[in-house]
C-alpha cells in the first residue's frame, strides 16, 4: 500500500548584516515524499495465498497493468495453448483460465521464495492430472519474478515440460 507523506521542513537561513546589528531569516518550504511499499518477496507471497485460496481476483490483482508472462518458454501461442508469452491483465487472465483449463491440480507446494531488491525467486513441486488425457503430469518447478509498483511485472515461471508433453499422450 502506498502512502505519501508530505512532511513540512523549514529552513531558517541567518545571515549577519555588518552594516545593522538585525539577522534576516529566509523561510523555504520543502515537500518530502516517502512512499512506504510492501517488499517484493511480500507481492509474490501474497500471489500464491490468493492463488492457493482461489482467488481470481487477487491473482489478477497481483500482476502490473503491463506485466509479462512467460510461461516455460517465449513465444507466440495459439488458443488456449498454455506454453508461450502473455501481456498485460488480460493476458494474466487468460494464463490463469488456461490453467484451471488444463489441469485439475493435485498437489502444489512452494518450498522456497527469496528476494534480492525487485528480483524474486520462488520453487517448489506440482502433481496436475491433464484433463484431456486423463493422466497424470509432475514436476519441480521454479519461477522468477520482477516487482514494480507493488505488482509483478515479470513473470518467468519453469516446469518440466516434456514430462507435460508426455502426459497429453
Amino acid at each position: 500500500m502506498k502512502k505519501t507523506i508530505t512532511v513540512l521542513a523549514i529552513i531558517g537561513l541567518v545571515a549577519a548584516g555588518k552594516k545593522d546589528s538585525h539577522s534576516q531569516t529566509n523561510h523555504k518550504t520543502v515537500k518530502i515524499k516517502m512512499e512506504t511499499v510492501r517488499q517484493s518477496k511480500e507481492v509474490v507471497q501474497d500471489f500464491f495465498k490468493a492463488f492457493g485460496k482461489g482467488d481470481m481476483n487477487g491473482i489478477i490483482n497481483s500482476f502490473h497493468e503491463h506485466c509479462t508472462i512467460t510461461a516455460v518458454r517465449e513465444a507466440q501461442r495459439e488458443g488456449s495453448q498454455i506454453y508461450g508469452s502473455y501481456r498485460g491483465r488480460e493476458g494474466a487472465k487468460n494464463f490463469i483460465l488456461n490453467l484451471g483449463n488444463t489441469f485439475d491440480t493435485k498437489a502444489f507446494s512452494v518450498d522456497n521464495i527469496v528476494s534480492e531488491g525487485t528480483i524474486v525467486f520462488a520453487n517448489g513441486r506440482f502433481t496436475h492430472v491433464v484433463k484431456s488425457s486423463g493422466k497424470s503430469f509432475s514436476s519441480d518447478w521454479a519461477l522468477m519474478c520482477v516487482v514494480k509498483d507493488d505488482a509483478i511485472s515479470e513473470y518467468h515461471f519453469y516446469e518440466d515440460s516434456e514430462k507435460f508433453t508426455e502426459a497429453l499422450k
